[in-house]
């Protein structure tokens, strides 16, 4: 009898304990053990009720919005159990990635001023509003957002926007992004161009060559380009149907060309993953074959020990190729 109740003892304490929430960040748990009736760290809730020092699954349901003070936050792991959050803010920390995904009643969230290099948002399908500024970005895929309506994402290192599956996408503020070379706005939504506390020019962006829209809007997105004194030549299209290393590629310069036998490649903005080159002669005989990753947008082919004449080219990432001539005096 006593064995049984021993037992019983044990499944029931095991069974609690499997209710607190593990928080590996400390700073992150300190946080949450702040808040209160008080202050506005989960909306003037304060999480641990029962003032055990601890968070259980229970606790966190009570939780609809959270505002993360700046501090040295670096890993929100334990926030999957706050299924019932609207509203999270999580600024001026030092987060590097985030899975959110478990969040789906999630409508406003703001990440901005992190050292973000990943976010998972996929299947938010309620969030509205999304601020990412100040980041380390390189891509954010947006295609299971379905309520997305407004994105400020300035100051990272983006290479394309996508939001052709956002059906309520209307505003974008995306200056300050040095490699962003593509955004695809056709969506059949009109966007905002007119100024708001929102949106704003997409200036700073050096690299950007292409922006798809729907068809009744290439001149107004022209005449926003215009009005926000972009000059850079920038291909505003209907037809989405090129890929994004299609669009990496096709930026490919070649100088010189003709050339002594030394010929530099550039792209507008880094590829995102290597590429492969072949070089052939007339006859279609390869010369040579080299992988190569395209480290400040460019490299050195060097046919200095070829005769002078016309040699193809051919670069290919992933299932995409490009071909060009080079010609060597």
């Amino acid at each position: 009898m006593k064995r049984i109740l021993f037992y019983i003892l044990v499944l029931t304490t095991s069974l609690l304990n499997a209710q607190v929430i593990n928080f590996p960040d400390p700073a992150f748990k300190a946080i949450l053990l702040q808040a209160d009736t008080d202050n506005n760290i989960a909306g003037l809730v304060k999480i641990d009720a029962n003032d055990d020092g601890e968070i259980d699954q229970s606790e966190a349901l009570t939780v609809y919005d959270m505002s993360i003070p700046p501090g040295n936050i670096v890993d929100l792991t334990g926030i999957e159990y706050f299924t019932n959050i609207m509203y999270l803010g999580c600024i001026e920390n030092n987060l590097q990635t985030v899975d959110l995904s478990s969040l789906t009643n999630l409508e406003i969230l703001g990440l901005y001023t992190n050292q973000l290099t990943s976010v998972n948002l996929n299947g938010l399908s309620n969030l509205r509003f999304l601020r990412l500024e100040g980041n380390l970005l390189t891509e954010v895929d947006f295609s299971t957002l379905s309520a997305l309506k407004i994105l400020i994402i300035t100051q990272n290192h983006l290479t394309h926007l996508d939001f052709s599956n956002n059906p309520l996408f209307e505003q974008l503020r995306c200056n300050d992004n040095p490699n962003l070379s593509w955004v695809n706005i056709r969506n059949n939504r009109t966007q905002i161009y007119t100024p708001t506390p929102y949106n704003g020019c997409w200036d700073n962006c050096p690299n950007l060559t292409t922006i798809c829209v729907d068809d009744n809007e290439v001149a107004a997105t022209q005449t926003f380009l215009s009005n926000c004194g972009i000059t850079q030549p920038i291909n505003v299209t209907t037809d989405c149907s090129l890929s994004i290393d299609e669009y990496n590629l096709n930026t490919l310069k070649i100088a010189p060309n003709p050339s002594n036998g030394l010929f530099q490649l550039s792209f507008a903005s880094k590829l995102p993953q290597e590429a492969v080159y072949d070089v052939y002669d007339v006859l279609g005989k390869k010369l040579s074959e080299k992988k190569v990753s395209f480290e400040n947008n460019s490299i050195e082919i060097n046919l200095t020990d070829y005769p002078a004449g016309v040699y193809q080219l051919s670069i290919s990432v992933g299932e995409t190729v490009v071909n060009k001539k080079l010609v060597k005096k």
